[in-house]
């Protein structure tokens, strides 16, 4: 189709795409392997603001390679007292750029009541699905508080 007018073509011409850029500096051997839910959640509490454990829930996505070692762990969301939204979309957006096989999503309960809630359940489900259309591997939903925490995978629940 051609371009009939100057301003569609100026119009085409102003549009740009944004490039996304990846780099790959660390050297594999030097990250963490985190191999258990344990694991895990030692890893989430060393980067986990302890003062905002208690009083706002919020989303964490532990990103790791094949080989389980920890690629980076990224904030996914923060909400209020009682709940915070999840994206599927943003999870798999964030493990795609950081090229992760394995993903670990958590979450904490400022109640300090580690059971999963039945949203909880349909987030880990629906996160799942998504997972394994892409090829990568959800090892664990991790519920956190302060001094526990509930692993799904340990539970036998994904």
């Amino acid at each position: 189709m051609a371009i009939k007018t100057k301003a569609a073509h100026d119009l085409l011409k102003a549009i740009k795409v944004s490039e996304v850029e990846m780099v790959y500096k660390s050297k594999s051997s030097e990250k963490p392997r985190l191999t258990s839910s344990a694991d895990i959640y030692k890893a989430l509490l060393d980067v986990w603001d302890m003062g905002q454990i208690e009083y706002r829930e919020s989303a964490k996505l532990v990103l790791l390679n094949s080989a389980m070692r920890c690629l980076g762990v990224i904030t996914i969301s923060e909400g209020g007292l009682r709940e915070t939204s999840v994206d599927v979309r943003m999870v798999m957006q964030a493990a795609l750029l950081a090229n992760a096989s394995v993903l670990c999503l958590a979450h904490n309960h400022p109640s300090g009541n580690t059971r999963p809630s039945a949203d909880d359940d349909r987030l880990t489900e629906r996160l799942k699905k998504a997972c394994d259309v892409l090829g990568i591997t959800l090892v664990d939903h991790i519920v956190v508080t302060g001094n526990a925490y509930y692993s799904y995978n340990d539970e036998g629940r994904l």
